[in-house]
């Protein structure tokens, strides 16, 4: 599943997370570089790859969690490829 940029830009304006001017900049920037332009808001420090990630979970409607504090059993890991 993909998010657009579009999509991307209005629920960041929305949130207030960048203004319009830094986020055309960064798609401009973006283009050049054949980045994605969330990845380079990250880069540039506009926003934080937690909150990108959150974004775009709310987006797809997929529930955002962080498991960075969670202690997982070996044996569930054995069963993720």
């Amino acid at each position: 599943m993909r998010v657009e940029p579009r999509q991307l830009k209005a629920f960041l304006l929305d949130a207030g997370l960048v203004t319009e001017k830094d986020f055309e900049g960064a798609q401009r920037k973006a283009k050049k570089t054949d980045q994605k332009v969330g990845d380079l808001l990250v880069s540039e420090g506009l926003i934080s790859q937690e909150e990108l990630i959150k974004l775009k979970a709310y987006i797809l409607g997929i529930p955002f969690v962080n498991l960075e504090k969670e202690v997982i059993s070996p044996e569930i890991l054995k069963i993720i490829p």
